[in-house]
């Protein structure tokens, strides 16, 4: 911009440019204050859908309350340019960090990538996808607070604004000055193949980022285009532990598992991936590094860690005598109980994607449709509203609270107890995810860390201890676990895919006998049911 003024904003300096437009510090004299001001490039304004999608994504980012995202103040368009005004943040982007400093240490590689994902699971749970994850959209800042602490605190920028080529269904993009390239390093195999994004995508590419952090380097090498979308579709880049020494090398299983080809495989959330990196480096004996507590400027303070064990949810494997037995099928289900929980048999297909197909059809200057917007989802407190509708008949609703989330993708969660039933459950918590996939994600996540076994086909509890799919009429419909922990407490814990839902039920001190109370409690339909209180 040559104009020192652009409407009401005092234009002071330039802070960055690049192929969508450029950011500059301004003074609002509205509101007598410095801002950041980003100014799109002009030719985008004249598209009517990029100006319609601009207008939508800027006042659904603007709505966002995270504290690691950067607060919109306002938006809309001035002598036909499209800009954004935001509060003014004094930091470095995480590019100019890798840069300047190299690779950074696991610990705090994990705490960046944490506050990140912070921000993209509320952007997420308001229906918003980022599309455009990438290091210079990270704004690394300084702790507050005591100066011998070298914590930090992270913001994520561009909350669906930065576009590339491949939404915006063109081909002029991709030999723009700027950073269109750039952010190909960090996009997701979907979008290559013109699918649409949802969260799963944001997920991909902070493993990209993630990877970077650790090693250096980004994922896949090559800057040419063509064989740079080559890799993302169909090449499977190093174990970070083997590019640096010093990274624990289970974090290599977390990065895999975020830069899976197949969204359906990657973690269920941004937040899932975060907690299972802060896992990897407690598990090698690397002390994790926590979240600063509040952001450095702005009155709110951080909710609770989005990486927060959930006790009694994964408590300790059961020691010695009370771990998973063998022992066969007692007697069958009560009589009169309306649904059957025998387990199930789950049968899987992995998808192949035709990437060298899509990418010569894409380099030929094929145009598409613009990925579909996410649907819109409702908003925290309506979450919270459609979870106690869903607690089973068994808990008064009146008698529930709103629980901590549990950091691994969590749209709502309530504690509720104890039931009517008075052999019933103690405690209960009930947790409500944007999906059902999610939920079911989790559940595997959270048995695969207690190290339950599956249980064959007409074993159950109390008898034996593990996990097992449940029925309904011949379909499966969740699946259920329970075990004694350390501390003798019985749990049982199940899923309902339909609903999205995890139920966590516990009897403390209850032993097997409890156990065997709970799984009588929970055969019982009457009082276990989702949604029908």
């Amino acid at each position: 911009m040559e104009s020192r003024q652009f409407g009401p904003y005092r234009i002071e300096e330039l802070i960055g440019r690049g192929g969508m437009g450029e950011v500059h510090r301004a003074f609002d004299t509205e509101h007598q204050r410095t801002v950041a001001l980003k100014v799109l490039a002009e030719d985008l304004a004249a598209e009517r859908g990029y100006r319609e999608r601009f207008r939508r994504e800027a006042h659904a980012a603007a709505r966002l309350s995270d504290p690691h995202v950067v607060p919109i103040h306002r938006y809309g368009e001035i002598d036909g340019r499209l800009f954004l005004d935001m509060r003014l943040v004094r930091g470095r982007d995480l590019a100019a960090v890798l840069s300047e400093e190299g690779p950074l240490t696991p610990a705090r590689a994990v705490s960046v990538v944490g506050q990140v994902a912070h921000a993209l699971d509320a952007a997420h749970a308001e229906g918003l996808v980022h599309r455009d994850v990438k290091p210079s959209n990270v704004l690394v800042c300084s702790a507050p607070g005591d100066p011998v602490d070298d914590d930090e605190f992270v913001y994520l920028v561009d909350f669906g604004i930065a576009r590339s080529v491949m939404e915006d269904g063109g081909t002029t993009a991709l030999t723009q000055a700027g950073s269109a390239v750039g952010s190909f390093d960090y996009m997701a195999p979907e979008r290559f193949l013109e699918q649409p994004a949802d969260a799963r995508t944001d997920v991909y590419s902070l493993a990209c980022v993630l990877f970077e952090c650790l090693t250096g380097r980004r994922p896949f090498g090559t800057r040419d285009l063509a064989p740079l979308m080559w890799a993302h579709l169909n090449d499977t880049p190093p174990p970070v532990s083997s590019l640096r020494s010093g990274v624990p090398a289970a974090l290599d299983e977390v990065v895999a598992r975020g830069l899976a080809k197949d969204p359906a495989s990657r973690w269920p959330s941004a937040g899932a991936l975060a907690a299972a990196a802060r896992r990897a480096l407690t598990s090698s004996g690397t002390p994790a590094r926590p979240d600063p507590a509040a952001p450095p400027s702005g009155p709110q303070p951080l909710p609770a860690p989005a990486g927060a064990t959930r006790s009694p949810l994964v408590p300790p494997p059961p020691p010695g005598g009370t771990g998973p037995g063998s022992s066969p099928l007692p007697a069958g289900r009560p009589a009169g109980a309306r649904r059957s929980r025998l387990p199930a048999v789950l049968l899987t297909t992995a998808a192949l994607l035709a990437a060298a197909l899509v990418a010569v059809v894409l380099l030929a200057g094929r145009g598409g449709q613009a990925a579909a917007d996410p649907p819109s989802r409702p908003t925290e407190s309506a979450r919270h509203d459609d979870l106690l509708a869903l607690v089973p008949a068994d808990f008064d609703a009146a008698d529930c609270r709103p629980a901590p989330s549990a950091g691994d993708g969590d749209v709502a969660a309530v504690d509720c107890g104890p039931s009517a039933t008075e052999d019933g459950p103690r405690t209960a918590r009930f947790f409500l995810y944007p999906d059902g996939r999610t939920a079911e994600a989790v559940f595997t996540d959270d048995i695969a860390a207690l190290g339950l076994p599956r249980l064959e086909n007409g074993a159950r509890c109390p008898a034996s201890q593990g996990y097992q799919d449940w029925t309904l009429e011949g379909a499966v419909k969740g699946q259920v676990a329970c075990y004694v922990d350390e501390e003798n407490t019985a749990v049982l814990v199940w899923t309902e895919t339909e609903d999205a839902v995890e139920a966590i039920v516990t009897i403390r001190n209850g032993g097997t006998a409890g156990l065997a109370a709970l799984r009588q409690w929970w055969d019982d339909p009457a009082l276990s049911t989702f949604g029908e209180a």
